[in-house]
């Protein structure tokens, strides 16, 4: 110890009372305490509770768009699609409404400028969806799109 005769017995003093301590804490919640009962009934109503929190954004679905998409041959391609907009709240919905033209606008453009061969793949879609969702959130000057999905998607 520090060699001082009153530190040590205060230094002694305060473990012993911090094990004390800790041994009431554990007799009290091992033999003292006894944990409620849980009711079904009151489970239940706790989850439905939480259930209507938790309800997910209504999505805004634009109308069929077929594009005419950029191709180096003679043959005339297209895209035949429908799009979902997955929104962080559903007020964003009446937003969506109110902007219906520029979004549809952002859509043609971003779509037409890819090639149908980059559209027939996997990563060509995922990247069709981020520039789509970049730019939209972009224009709104906040993030208001969460995911987007194409219910239809044709490439002829």
């Amino acid at each position: 110890m520090t060699g001082n005769k009153t530190i040590d017995s205060a230094l002694i003093g305060l473990f012993t009372l911090a094990t004390l301590g800790a041994l009431g804490v554990f007799i009290y919640t091992e033999m003292v305490y006894v944990k409620p009962k849980t009711s079904d009934q009151v489970e239940l109503n706790n989850l439905k509770k939480d259930t209507k929190k938790a309800v997910a954004p209504e999505v805004y679905k634009l109308d069929k768009l077929i594009i005419n998409l950029n191709n180096q041959g003679s043959r005339l391609r297209f895209l035949d699609f429908e799009v979902h907009l997955v929104p962080f709240q559903s007020e964003s919905n009446e937003i969506f409404e109110n902007q219906k033209p520029y979004i549809k606008d952002a859509i043609i453009d971003i779509a037409s400028n890819m090639a149908p061969d980059e559209l027939n793949t996997v990563a060509g879609k995922v990247l069709l969806e981020e520039r789509i969702r970049r730019r939209l959130n972009d224009f709104f000057g906040k993030s208001l799109i969460k995911e987007i999905f194409f219910s239809r998607f044709v490439v002829q």
